[in-house]
């Protein structure tokens, strides 16, 4: 079976269809190379193992988070902003707490933003006072935030990208977002997530983490004690606050201070 075929048949999902096909393939090779599959050798049977695999690998990254988005095409031709946004499960609980980001955001007095993993953030937050950077593996959110920026002149720029390749090439700006972000790509080490804020250059970093489980049930552990920890060792300033749904650290790098 040919990888191509693959990749089609991983597609057939609609919560998968919008996800860059160069994620899909990295992925895809990945788990391959991992198990040492030849692909030639595929049956239709082990075809279908591997398939279910890799939507489970991509569901963790974005699939969970999405909502019914059939419709945002009209939507947005209607310009019905609180609609779109609910199409995407974070941004719907984040509605109400917007007004609140948008404030802190201001107070940094923030020129520059580079929203990693954005969803569909962007949508809320941009403004035309602001140079907003957006990334995410799903060219369709991508595709939707770029004709927002268009129709309202936001100087942004959107493009896909795999934060668990971070690297120094991502541009420097005065506030990093990273709304639960960091509890998707890594369980266990958190190496990388140590990586990224040594990695972009900015002012500050926002990162939130979700308080409660896709149930909609409190986490019992809710506070990452973690990631507070890593702040220290590094030496980063930070403080916290909280919405109904998720705890937000405002981080300040060590080189401003």
């Amino acid at each position: 079976m040919k990888l191509k075929i693959l990749i089609e048949k991983i597609k057939q999902k609609p919560e998968f269809r919008g996800i860059s096909e160069s994620i899909i393939k990295e992925t895809l090779n990945k788990h391959l190379n991992q198990h040492k599959i030849e692909i030639e050798e595929l049956s239709e049977r082990d075809s279908k193992i591997v398939i279910k695999e890799i939507r489970a690998n991509l569901r963790n990254l974005t699939g969970q988070f999405q909502k019914a988005s059939k419709n945002r095409g009209k939507l947005f031709e209607k310009n019905k902003i609180k609609e779109i946004l609910k199409t995407h499960s974070s941004t719907a609980e984040r509605i109400a707490f917007y007004p609140k980001l948008k404030k802190i955001i201001n107070s940094l007095k923030a020129k520059s933003i580079l929203d990693l993993g954005c969803g569909l953030n962007p949508i809320a937050l941009a403004n035309s006072k602001i140079k907003y950077y957006a990334s995410d593996i799903r060219e369709d959110e991508l595709k939707l935030i770029q004709k927002f920026f268009e129709k309202n002149k936001i100087k942004g720029k959107t493009f896909t990208y795999d934060i668990r390749k971070i690297n120094p090439d991502l541009p420097e700006i005065d506030l990093c977002i990273l709304f639960k972000v960091l509890d998707v790509i890594e369980k266990k080490s958190h190496k990388l997530s140590e990586k990224i804020l040594k990695t972009v250059k900015c002012r500050y970093f926002l990162i939130s983490f979700a308080t409660k489980k896709l149930s909609g049930k409190p986490m019992r552990f809710p506070q990452r004690r973690w990631i507070e920890l890593l702040l220290k060792r590094l030496n980063y300033s930070y403080k916290t606050f909280k919405s109904n749904n998720e705890i937000f650290y405002l981080v300040r790098p060590q080189e401003t201070n």
